[in-house]
């Protein structure tokens, strides 16, 4: 058999994954890749007697033993947020394998990049708002409900986001809800009570930053369109006509984004900054974020300092 050190939980199709799984392989770890969409190609079986767990693809069976798991890469969600109408074995199959890998925290001993639990908790904004002010991070003032404050300016402009990821489908077509800019105007004249929403001051002029952290070390940069400071989200640009600069942090904003971190129980995040009028303020943390185009555009090899964490290298 072959007993395995590395255990890489992602999707068939997932380019962040991969440029992981070709370090973890450049390097001659012993690792396995579980595709989440792949689970039917398998053979599992986890023996809570001996602590082990066995998988077979193809024709070659590996074994994962709690003692010996060094590591466990996990850029997979917590929630299951699609809303396809699903046949009931589509939905068995999602629910089950869902829970499955939650229950793979039973490999206590593992480095965990990063844990379900904290990327369960990590992923709820509010939470995260509220641990970003707690480190001494600024905010943007916010305000969630299914009830405008008291303080709309119908002349102001303000920013509108969904509390959770919206992904939704009908029958022909996907959307996904971005941060919109709506004015205050718009926002009076609007039923919102049908759902929670998260309702922030607008950033004039802000430059939006990425910043990847990777245990204490952080690697932030500036993003920006043909030199110029991105309006509302820059997420509706595609990624490979943005410009992408490596820059430094104040060491204050650095100090308190590992603080956060280590609030959070995060090893990796991607959080994105705002820095306008002088002030950088914290716009939330992704903890299975996508870094793969900082890598194809960026030229930053995130690769190479995860699998470090990973497997305990300088």
């Amino acid at each position: 058999m072959n007993d395995i050190e590395y255990l890489v939980i992602a999707s068939s199709v997932d380019f962040s994954t991969d440029l992981i799984c070709m370090e973890l392989q450049e390097r001659q770890k012993k690792y396995i890749r579980l595709n989440r969409d792949r689970f039917e190609e398998y053979e599992i079986s986890y023996s809570l007697q001996n602590q082990v767990m066995t998988i077979r693809v193809e024709e070659t069976t590996y074994t994962i033993k709690n003692e010996n798991l060094k590591g466990i890469y996990f850029r997979a969600p917590v929630f299951l947020r699609s809303h396809k109408s699903y046949s009931i074995d589509k939905q068995l199959y999602r629910s089950q394998w869902s829970s499955f890998i939650r229950n793979l925290i039973v490999f206590e001993r593992a480095k965990w990049i990063n844990h379900p639990v904290n990327t369960y908790r990590a992923e709820n904004k509010l939470f995260q708002l509220q641990c970003a002010k707690n480190v001494g991070l600024l905010t943007p003032k916010t305000h969630i409900g299914n009830v405008l404050p008291q303080t709309i300016i119908p002349t102001n402009n303000y920013i509108v986001k969904s509390l959770d990821t919206a992904l939704f489908y009908n029958e022909i077509q996907e959307y996904f809800t971005y941060t919109s800019v709506v004015s205050g105007k718009e926002l009076l004249e609007s039923n919102i009570k049908d759902a929670p929403i998260i309702l922030q001051e607008f950033l004039e002029d802000k430059l939006d930053i990425r910043v990847t952290v990777i245990g204490n070390k952080l690697y932030p940069v500036s993003i920006t369109k043909n030199g110029e400071n991105i309006y509302g989200d820059w997420r509706k640009n595609s990624k490979d006509v943005l410009n992408y600069e490596s820059i430094e942090l104040p060491v204050d904003i650095s100090t308190n984004i590992v603080k956060l971190m280590e609030q959070l129980g995060l090893v990796f995040g991607g959080i994105d900054l705002a820095l306008a009028n002088g002030n950088y303020y914290f716009i939330e943390v992704n903890p299975t974020g996508e870094w793969g185009w900082l890598r194809q555009y960026g030229s930053i090899p995130l690769e190479e300092a995860i699998v470090n964490k990973l497997v305990g290298e300088t």
